[in-house]
């Protein structure tokens, strides 16, 4: 007979998984909150939040990628040409758009959901949020810097490595960046306290 004791003995089996599935339930809201309220269509002329005009923020990403992937390719020598200003265009005759989605925008804004609802004090919280989207514009660049060479050099590796690889790979460094901030700054703090504690009281 399943009882309220039982109940008790899997939610306690269940609590040191508790941040795990916070984690992937804000992520999964977050995400779903972006693809029915925020209408970022690549070939879309505007993005918008509930039919306000919010694309502003999503150009001026759109230009500082631009900037920064150009200047790699420079750096490592692939030959390209940009066109209106969002299009790389490649010697081998490939093109690559810098879209909404390609901004970076709503992974950042998916970071910052995941952070609002993780447990510890703001103080901290708030500095670690602006690093945290300072590490996904990071990524980012580097994603369309990579994916790039591979339009250059390899076209027909560039839905594996768009679509799937990288994909992945954005969320994993978005959950390696909440795992540290559990791991060594809320877990850290809690056992402080309980050292703190234990040495008052004796």
């Amino acid at each position: 007979m399943f009882t309220k004791a039982t109940l008790n003995k899997y939610l306690r089996k269940l609590h040191p998984l508790k941040g795990v599935l916070i984690f992937f339930v804000v992520m999964m809201v977050a995400n779903c909150f972006w693809k029915n309220f925020v209408h970022d269509g690549d070939y879309d002329p505007n993005v918008t939040f509930l039919g306000l005009d919010i694309s502003a923020p999503f150009i001026l990403e759109q230009r500082e990628i631009v900037r920064v992937v150009s200047l790699f390719f420079e750096l490592v020598g692939v030959p390209f040409g940009i066109d209106h200003g969002t299009i790389f265009e490649f010697a081998n005759g490939q093109h690559s758009e810098i879209a909404w989605g390609c901004t970076g925008l709503k992974q950042a804004f998916i970071f910052l959901c995941i952070m609002a609802f993780s447990r510890g004090p703001w103080k901290h919280k708030w500095w670690y949020m602006l690093g945290g989207l300072a590490v996904v514009h990071v990524v980012n660049i580097l994603r369309i810097s990579v994916v790039g060479i591979v339009m250059s050099d390899h076209p027909a590796s560039f839905e594996l490595i768009h679509t799937y690889f990288f994909k992945y790979i954005f969320y994993l460094i978005i959950f390696l960046m909440w795992v540290v901030w559990e791991e060594y700054f809320i877990k850290k703090e809690l056992r402080a306290k309980k050292e703190t504690g234990a040495t008052d009281n004796q």
